[in-house]
């Protein structure tokens, strides 16, 4: 990932999950007062009656990834993904969701296609989702359900992982933050063509443009503004050339979970940067909420629900409290507020020893 990757909602947009990453819990994907063993036992490892991919339900419905890929035109494909075998509730999106005219209505000339991802497939089940999905690019973190949207070359430009970004099991949100995401596509197609007609400064606001816009944007943006702009006089070079995602993919793969100071000597100096990025006001709100997710985790992992988490995620609101990072702070504090954290593992091991 580069520096502008910042501003993809495909990571960003999973915004709480960062913050259970950070703590080394998994995605809260189940409904309320459901556990992972009746979520198991209750869901039919079958897909659901119906093709949710048939031609015959609408042509921009495809069979398969690289059907859809072949007939996209400038709006790209959008995916809905769900777990047949572990996930219920996206099982019934299909119907509730994703069959919905609605969904046709907002996703412009895009093509549509339902994915299943199993966690313990058949050998006959991993061929059918093989044959469904081969190519195609997997959705961050394994949330279920989502809505991954690609372009007409099939990169990911945005992703709506979990309840959060798709509201209720009708995908009241989905069905809002869909057309955004698109219109933030175009726009961004638009934008790029200007910027190349530009030289300077004016390239380089242009750039701005770009990097604010919800999606992920070129990879090279951040360069494009540093050689349009060196000596930084639009602050368009600040805002590109940070990011946040990277601290918490640095954070992983420790031994007893993630981010913690005695498996990770380097933690102290990571949430540093974050603090950097939370203080910097050329960089995108949205990235110094992120920031504030690494921060958010980190204190729930080691001082449970203390006045500093919640200091931290009301801060992180106030930033912007109408942002969907503020509304996903505000279930992590409902979430998380009235309760203790774990004690560390390598704390009970050392006093046995």
């Amino acid at each position: 990932m580069t520096s502008i990757e910042n501003n993809n909602n495909i990571f960003t947009c999973a915004i709480q999950v960062l913050a259970l990453l950070a703590l080394g819990i998994a995605s809260p994907t189940l409904a309320k007062g459901e556990s992972p063993m009746q979520e198991a036992a209750e869901v039919s490892t079958d897909s659901p009656s119906g093709d949710m991919n048939s031609s015959s339900a609408t042509s921009r419905r495809d069979a398969s990834y690289s059907e859809a890929l072949r007939n996209a035109g400038p709006d790209g494909v959008i995916i809905f993904c769900y777990g047949p075998d572990w996930n219920r509730r996206s099982v019934r999106m299909l119907k509730s969701f994703w069959e919905r005219p609605e969904v046709e209505q907002v996703t412009g000339s895009a093509r549509l296609l339902a994915v299943p991802c199993y966690q313990n497939p058949t050998d006959e089940q991993k061929a059918k989702e093989q044959e469904i999905s081969a190519g195609m690019p997997q959705p961050p973190f394994g949330v279920c359900p989502s809505v991954l949207m690609l372009d007409n070359e099939g990169k990911v430009y945005s992703c709506l992982p979990g309840m959060d970004y798709l509201g209720d099991e009708t995908g009241a949100l989905g069905l809002e933050n869909i057309p955004k995401k698109l219109a933030a596509l175009r726009k961004m197609r638009e934008l790029l063509a200007k910027a190349g007609e530009v030289t300077g400064p004016a390239k380089a606001k242009i750039i701005g443009e770009i990097s604010d816009l919800p999606i992920k944007v070129p990879d090279d943006l951040a360069r494009q503004a540093e050689e349009a702009d060196p000596k930084d006089t639009t602050g368009v070079v600040a805002r590109t050339s940070h990011n946040p995602q990277n601290l918490l993919y640095k954070l992983m793969g420790t031994k007893d979970g993630f981010l913690t100071a005695s498996s990770n000597p380097n933690l102290k100096e990571m949430l540093t940067e974050s603090m950097k990025i939370i203080n910097n006001e050329n960089i995108r709100t949205a990235d110094r909420q992120e920031a504030y997710f690494l921060l958010i985790g980190q204190t729930r992992r080691e001082e449970g629900a203390s006045a500093r988490f919640k200091q931290l995620i009301n801060a992180c609101i106030k930033l912007d409290p109408n942002s969907p990072e503020a509304s996903v702070a505000r279930s992590l504090l409902e979430e998380w507020g009235s309760y203790k954290a774990p004690k560390h593992d390598g704390k009970k091991r050392g006093r046995n020893r």
